[in-house]
């Protein structure tokens, strides 16, 4: 199983890097979204990641009109896509439409990057019609991946597994965007999922813990390091003092990073909130993985 961590900055990836050398991570950047950081992710930075793949950003552009996105980024992403292809494992297609009707509209521009010689992932938006069959009928290809997009209902077991099930037994390599949810991804057959969770969380001062000790399912714990004394915790998250394993949560932040609780409030808390998430999803990634395995799923790594 693979987790692309997205929205991620090179000095992020640098830091983490620093506190754990023997670690790579599989990052997902998106083109509408670039920043300065892009020449040291393709080039001199390329070997601190185990996998480097592209998205549009279209969906994030939403706000400022289909048609004006269209006219403002698709020839700038075409172009960019073709000249740095083998910079990335893999493009996902320029997706400008995220409807249930949406697989015509954007096989157009599937159809356009294929004539430039840019192998793209499909995307599907609708997981109760025909689509699935479509792609599949149009033939695997080369890197045989199906990204499952934006549809309402997708995050529902019972929802989204014919489809995933499906892909799985055409032989595809299934990622599904904007989640990473254990409940979903550990009883499933996907591949690989992409989530910014590990950038916005430490914004409001949450780390993410795998707590071994913690009973049920998943066993994933929310930490609530306040900037402020008065700070509310929010619901579902627990306030990093109040927390019964608060002894294991230093010992697991020492022995993987050389942090202490003191490192997460401090003048780079944020920062430090970060790496620790960014761990906790390369560990995230081995636990689906073991679970899945237990399923029967053979994936390839």
């Amino acid at each position: 199983m693979r987790i692309y961590q997205s929205s991620m900055l090179i000095r992020n990836l640098r830091r983490f890097c620093n506190l754990r050398p023997d670690v790579k991570l599989n990052i997902l950047l998106s083109y509408a979204l670039l920043s300065n950081d892009l020449p040291h992710f393709l080039r001199r930075d390329r070997s601190l990641c185990k996998s480097l793949i592209l998205d549009s950003g279209v969906f994030s552009l939403q706000k400022f009109g289909t048609q004006q996105v269209k006219e403002k980024f698709y020839q700038k992403f075409k172009t960019f896509a073709r000249y740095n292809s083998a910079a990335w494992d893999l493009i996902f297609n320029f997706d400008l439409y995220f409807g249930l009707d949406s697989y015509n509209k954007n096989l157009e521009y599937q159809l356009d990057m294929e004539k430039a010689g840019i192998q793209v992932v499909p995307v599907l938006h609708n997981i109760y019609n025909d689509d699935a069959d479509k792609i599949l009928d149009r033939g695997l290809p080369g890197h045989k991946t199906i990204a499952i997009g934006q549809c309402d209902g997708r995050t529902v077991l019972k929802n989204v597994r014919p489809v995933v099930m499906k892909l799985y037994k055409a032989g595809a390599k299934i990622h599904f965007f904007g989640s990473s949810e254990f409940r979903l991804m550990a009883k499933l057959p996907i591949w690989s999922c992409d989530s910014s969770s590990w950038a916005k969380y430490p914004s409001i001062g949450l780390v993410l813990f795998w707590n071994p000790k913690r009973r049920g399912f998943d066993k994933t714990d929310k930490l609530h390091f306040p900037k402020y004394q008065d700070g509310k915790t929010p619901s579902g998250t627990t306030y990093y003092r109040s927390y019964d394993y608060r002894k294991d949560f230093e010992e697991y932040l020492r022995s993987n990073l050389n942090l202490t609780l003191d490192d997460l409030i401090g003048e780079d808390g944020e920062l430090n909130c970060a790496m620790a998430n960014m761990l906790y999803y390369c560990q995230l990634e081995e636990k689906i993985g073991e679970q899945q395995r237990l399923l029967g799923f053979d994936l390839p790594e």
